[in-house]
Order: structure tokens, then sequence, then C-alpha cells
């Protein structure tokens, strides 16, 4: 049987390294031999997997037969039960709305932030310092929440309310009955902060996003809020994730550690190829029209996924796919996806990922994998390690 009919992205086989990256390979492997980039699931009443890099830019693309309303598959929570804004919606509405908020999340405005994110940083590292042995994603996972925080203005306290909002919107793929208390709380968190906001401004990225506006029209409340629950999703449970990854890397890969430590001017291409091998989301479309995609034709109802570790190791887009490389001269990673739907957060999640790799290397220059405590990783449509034991010292 094909490793393809099988194939579950929240059950997905751990290999003996505890991740999930083994699998990955071998349905890659697998599907280039057979040269089917694509292949049918069983999973949820049945999907396609995509597993090549052309084949999910050219679904990505294109915005006529496939629907961006199936963005989670399962579905994940939300106040309103719609689809996301912004990730979620198609045409004309999504271009409508994200040029009313996309001027904060620029490359020049995320640069300006690397301070403030640098400062977060450090703050965190210190909890470690001094220690011979610390789960190394409990020092990097308030990151997200501290730097989501710094940026839409609000204090730090507010980073384990977040916490618990991003809990429930992913475990309400499965349990949408035991999420719903937490997911009207997090709706009523938000329009009472926007309401106040109105009311008396204080700075900071939610401020713009109240005032934004195009062709004389602003947000409402009810799209505001939907703005706040997608930003929160895509700002904490992606990066948390994401820099769970990057430092199990980092923790078992000691020439990578030590020539970023020697060279730290190297860490944003790095950043790079940790966004391409360690890529810690999949996303999903809802087939509208009947289409063909390589061999397959795709039925309206169909849902594909595009399952971004494995499409940024195609051996067709990368040469050595398999292989960490600092500075490809194409590293057109699938991670933040690509065309219309390109993530908006893009260059705010690299410049987190640089801020703390930076930050940590600086002041814990040597550590690695604690042998008595494995690693620990989850699967889903976001996974990653959860847990990532060091110990510090020249044993790394």
């Amino acid at each position: 049987m094909s490793l393809y009919a099988s194939f579950d992205h929240y059950r997905t086989p751990l290999g003996p390294d505890g991740t999930p990256y083994a699998s990955y390979e071998a349905l890659r492997d697998e599907a280039q031999a057979a040269d089917e980039p694509i292949g049918w699931s069983e999973a949820y009443g049945g999907l396609w997997v995509v597993t090549g890099w052309a084949e999910s830019e050219a679904i990505q693309r294109n915005i006529t037969d496939f629907s961006n309303s199936a963005v989670t598959f399962p579905q994940y929570a939300t106040p309103s039960g719609k689809p996301f804004f912004l990730s979620g919606q198609d045409e004309p509405d999504h271009a409508k709305y994200r040029r009313m908020v996309q001027a904060p999340f620029t490359r020049p405005r995320s640069m300006k932030m690397l301070g403030q994110l640098r400062d977060i940083a450090r703050m965190l590292v210190d909890d470690a310092i001094g220690q011979d042995r610390f789960d190394a994603v409990k020092v990097v996972d308030r990151m997200p929440g501290y730097a989501f925080c710094a940026i839409v203005g609000l204090s730090m306290d507010h980073e384990a309310h977040y916490r618990r909002f991003v809990g429930a919107m992913v475990e309400g793929a499965n349990d949408p009955e035991g999420a719903a208390p937490t997911i009207a709380e997090m709706g009523q968190y938000w329009l009472d902060l926007i309401r106040e906001r109105r009311a008396r401004p204080a700075g900071g990225l939610l401020d713009e996003i109240i005032n934004a506006e195009y062709d004389g029209e602003r947000l409402s409340e009810e799209e505001l809020v939907e703005f706040c629950t997608v930003l929160l999703l895509g700002g904490f449970d992606n990066t948390l994730r994401f820099l769970g990854n990057v430092f199990y890397r980092l923790a078992w890969d000691r020439e990578l550690r030590r020539r970023l430590v020697a060279r730290p001017e190297l860490i944003p291409a790095a950043v790079d190829e940790f966004l391409r091998l360690d890529a810690p989301a999949a996303t999903f479309r809802l087939v509208r029209n009947e289409v063909t995609v390589g061999k397959v034709t795709m039925k309206p109802g169909d849902i594909a996924g595009l399952i971004h570790p494995i499409c940024n190791r195609d051996p067709r887009q990368f040469e050595y796919p398999d292989a960490f490389l600092i500075g490809r001269k194409t590293n057109r990673y699938m991670t933040f996806g690509t065309g219309t739907h390109h993530c908006l957060g893009a260059f705010l999640a690299h410049a987190e990922a640089v801020a703390m790799v930076e930050q940590f290397l600086a002041r814990i220059p040597d550590f690695s994998l604690d042998p008595d405590r494995p690693a620990r990783c989850v699967v889903g449509q976001v996974g990653g390690m959860v847990e990532v034991p060091v110990r510090v010292g020249s044993a790394g």
C-alpha cells in the first residue's frame, strides 16, 4: 500500500529521533520514485496530499479553482465560526482586507522591530543563565507571545491569555464543544480591547489596524475580532513550534551551532534554511472546480493538503534537499506560502527567529541534547518540538 493512503498530518509516525522527518522523507522518496507528487489519503474522509513543490505552487497560485475557505483541515474553531480572516478568505474580499492591514507588516517595519525583539530575547535567555540543564523550548516559548504584545501594543501580562486562546482554537478542530467556552471568551476579550482602544488609543499595531482605511472604509468590530484571532494564531502557534524545531536542531548539530556562534552574521541566512527544513505547518485548499494538477484530477468539494515540510524537501527544486545549507542560491521554501496568500507576518516571524537565535547563542554558545531526558515532538496542522531538554557545557 502506498504511504499516501495512510498519510494523516495529525498521526504522522515519529522516527527514532522523535521527529516526523523520516516519515516525510520516506513519502517524498516514494512519490519521487513513482513520479506521483500528489496522492490520495483516506484520512478524514479522503484528501489529496501534495508533496511536490511545483504542484504546491500551482495550487496556491490558482485562486480560480481552489478556495482558501478550508485553510485549516479539520477546521479550527473561531469566535464567528467562519473561515479565518485573510488566510481563509478568497478574492475579492482577501485583496480588499489585505490592503487595509498590510502596512505594518513590511520588511522595513519588521527590521525596525529587531532591537525590541532582541531585548525580549535577552530577557528570556536570562532565565536560563547559570543552569546546567533546562528545556530550551521553555526558554524560547514566550517569545511569540511577548513579541505579539509588543507588536500589538499590550502589556506582556496578556501573554498567558493568548496561550489559552491558541490552545482552544487548535483543540477546537477535534473537540469544538470543549473549546467553545474559551473561544467565546477570546471573542469577548478582543471586542472589549477594540472598544477600549477606540476610546483611548495607546499606540501599536492594533491602533493602526483600527484606524486603517480602504476607499474610505474601516474594519467593523466583527472584522477586527476576526483579524486579531488570525493574527494571534499565525504569530503565536506557528512561530512557537518553529522556534522549538530550531533549537532542537541547534542542540544536536554541533558544527552548525559553532559556525553560527563564530559568524553571527550568518544567522539571518541560517533562519531561511531553518524555515525550509524545519517548517512547522501544512495548509489546505478546497477544490471549487474540476481541475487537473500534475497527473491527478480533483473534483469540486475535494480537499488538497499542501504539506510544506515535504514540499520543502523536493529534489526537483532543492539541490541536496535533506542537507542544511546556509546561503542557498535558490531557497524559495513554501513555509510562508506563495502567491496572493503569502503569509502577512512572514517578515516578523523571520525577525523573531533571528533575534532569538542571535541572543541565545551569544549568551549560551555551548549546549547539547540532554541524554537523560528525550526531546518531545507533536504533529498536526502545526507541528514541532514541544520539549527540548539540553545540558550546557563542553559536551555539546
